[in-house]
C-alpha cells in the first residue's frame, strides 16, 4: 500500500502528464482512480469524464467512470457506463463483474447473479483466483449417489450472511439421494456447527484442500444465491438462523447485569472493517466519531466494544471521556462473540462482520453505510431483506458521516429513553 506522500507524488506526476499532453487518455484514467485520502469527488470525477471524452470506446475508461459515478450516487449513469464498457469488452471479466454488482445493489438479482459468478476473475480483492480443487465444480446437476462439498469464501461477514443457504441446499442434496459435506472457517468456533451443522452429513473447519474429506464435486457458499435463483422474496430465513451457546450466553447476561447492577440500554459498537479492505477508508466511521455523537447518552446507555484488537482506539476514547467497556480479549472466536452479542439490546456497526453476526442472530442492529454500499444492502431502503431486525442509516454525501451520526444519536436517545421508562 502506498503511503500518503507516495500517493501525492503519483498524483503530481499524473497532473504533470496531463498538463504536458491533455489528450493522453490513459493518464486521465489513472488520475481518475479514487484514493483513500480523497475527501471529495471533484478530481476523480472530472478526470474520469475527461478520459471517456477522449476515449469513448475504451472499456477501462468507461469502467472507471462507472466506478466514480457510483461514489457520486449517479446510479443510472454508472450503469450506462458499465454497460458500454461490457459492449466494447464483451469478454472483460472486470467490466462484467462491475455491471453485475451495479445490478445487485439496485435490487436486480435476476440480472446480477450470473455476473457475480465472475468475481474470481473480475474482483481485485479476489485476484489470487479461485482455489484449485481436484474435483469438478457443481453447477446444479443431479446429485444421486454423490457427495457435494460446500466451502466458504471471502470474508467472515460473507460466511455469516450466506450460511443461511445450508438448510435449503441440504434439503435438495438429500432429496436427490446425495450427501453434503460442509467445510467452514475455524474462526467460527462451534457457532455454525451448532446452528446449522445438523443439516449436513459432515461438518469440518479449516485445513488445506488436500486434507478435505472425500467428495465428488464442490460448490462455494456464495454461488448458492445464483444456483437457487434468489430474489428478494425467496431469501432463506428465518430471521434468526444462528444460535449462540446457551450456557455462554447466560454467563454473559449475568456478568453484564452484575456490572454495577447495570440496567441501562446495552449497546455494542463496531466502527471499522478490515484494515486491508480496499473500501475500508470509506466505510470506516471511527470510535472517535461515535464518542462525539453519543457523549451525552451515558446516563441511559452502556457502550461495549465489538472491535477485536482495537484497544488503542478504546483507550483513546476513554481518555477523551467516553465510557466504553471492552471484553473482546475474552472472545477467542465468533462463537464467544455471538454469546456476548446475545446479551445486548442493540448493535451499532459499520459494514463489517459484526453487522452480519448480529443480523444472523436476529438482534436489533443499526448499520451505517457510505454512499457506495456493499451490494447486499441495496440502495435507498431503510430495511434489509436479508436481516429483518436491521435498520440502515445511509450517507447522503461522499465521506460525510455527520448527518448519519446525528440521526443515529437521536434514535438512540429515543430508544434509551423508552428503555428507561419501561424499567421505571
Amino acid at each position: 500500500m502506498l503511503i500518503n506522500s507516495e500517493r501525492s507524488e503519483i498524483d503530481w506526476l499524473l497532473e504533470e502528464a496531463v498538463a504536458a499532453d491533455p489528450n493522453d487518455s490513459r493518464a486521465w484514467v489513472n488520475l481518475a482512480l479514487l484514493r483513500p485520502t480523497d475527501i471529495d469527488l471533484a478530481r476523480p470525477h472530472d478526470a474520469a469524464r475527461r478520459a471517456v471524452a477522449l476515449a469513448p470506446h475504451d472499456p477501462l475508461a468507461l469502467n472507471n467512470y462507472a466506478m466514480v459515478c457510483k461514489e457520486a450516487q449517479d446510479w443510472d449513469e454508472a450503469e450506462r457506463m458499465a454497460r458500454a464498457a461490457c459492449e466494447y469488452a464483451p469478454n472483460g471479466a472486470s467490466s462484467r463483474f462491475n455491471l453485475a454488482i451495479l445490478r445487485l445493489v439496485r435490487g436486480g438479482y435476476a440480472e446480477g447473479w450470473a455476473g457475480h459468478e465472475l468475481r474470481w476473475q473480475g474482483s481485485r480483492e479476489l485476484a489470487a483466483g479461485r482455489p484449485a480443487f481436484p474435483k469438478p465444480q457443481w453447477r446444479g446437476e443431479p446429485l444421486a449417489g454423490r457427495t457435494l462439498l460446500l466451502w466458504g469464501e471471502q470474508g467472515m461477514g460473507d460466511l455469516l450472511q450466506f450460511a443461511r443457504y445450508v438448510p435449503m441446499l441440504a434439503e435438495r442434496v438429500h432429496r436427490e439421494g446425495g450427501k453434503l459435506v460442509w467445510n467452514s472457517f475455524p474462526q467460527m468456533g462451534a457457532l455454525l456447527s451448532r446452528s446449522l451443522g445438523a443439516h449436513c452429513d459432515l461438518y469440518c473447519a479449516g485445513g488445506p484442500v488436500e486434507a478435505l474429506p472425500p467428495y465428488d464435486c464442490e460448490v462455494s457458499l456464495l454461488s448458492l444465491p445464483f444456483l437457487f435463483e434468489t430474489r428478494d422474496d425467496t431469501i432463506p430465513g428465518p430471521a434468526a438462523y444462528l444460535a449462540p451457546d446457551p450456557a455462554r450466553a447466560a454467563y454473559w447476561r449475568k456478568r453484564l447485569a452484575d456490572d454495577a447492577g447495570e440496567r441501562r440500554l446495552k449497546v455494542g459498537l463496531a466502527w471499522t472493517g478490515s484494515l486491508t479492505h480496499q473500501r475500508n477508508p470509506f466505510r470506516r466511521v471511527g470510535l472517535e466519531r461515535f464518542a462525539q455523537a453519543f457523549a451525552g447518552l451515558h446516563a441511559d446507555v452502556a457502550f461495549y466494544s465489538l472491535q477485536p484488537g482495537a484497544q488503542a482506539d478504546v483507550e483513546a476514547a476513554r481518555a477523551a471521556g467516553f465510557e466504553i467497556a471492552d471484553y473482546s480479549a475474552e472472545w477467542p472466536d465468533f462463537d464467544d462473540t455471538a454469546a456476548f452479542v446475545d446479551g445486548l439490546d442493540l448493535v451499532i456497526s459499520v459494514c463489517t462482520s459484526a453487522a452480519h453476526l448480529a443480523g444472523a442472530l436476529g438482534k436489533r442492529t443499526w448499520v451505517l453505510l457510505d454512499v457506495n454500499p456493499h451490494w447486499v444492502w441495496q440502495l435507498d431502503r431503510r430495511d434489509s431483506p436479508w436481516y429483518p431486525n436491521t435498520t440502515l442509516y445511509r450517507q447522503k454525501q461522499f465521506r460525510d458521516w455527520q448527518p448519519v451520526l446525528d440521526a443515529v444519536s437521536a434514535d438512540l436517545a429515543g430508544l434509551a429513553r423508552a428503555h428507561r421508562e419501561a424499567l421505571a
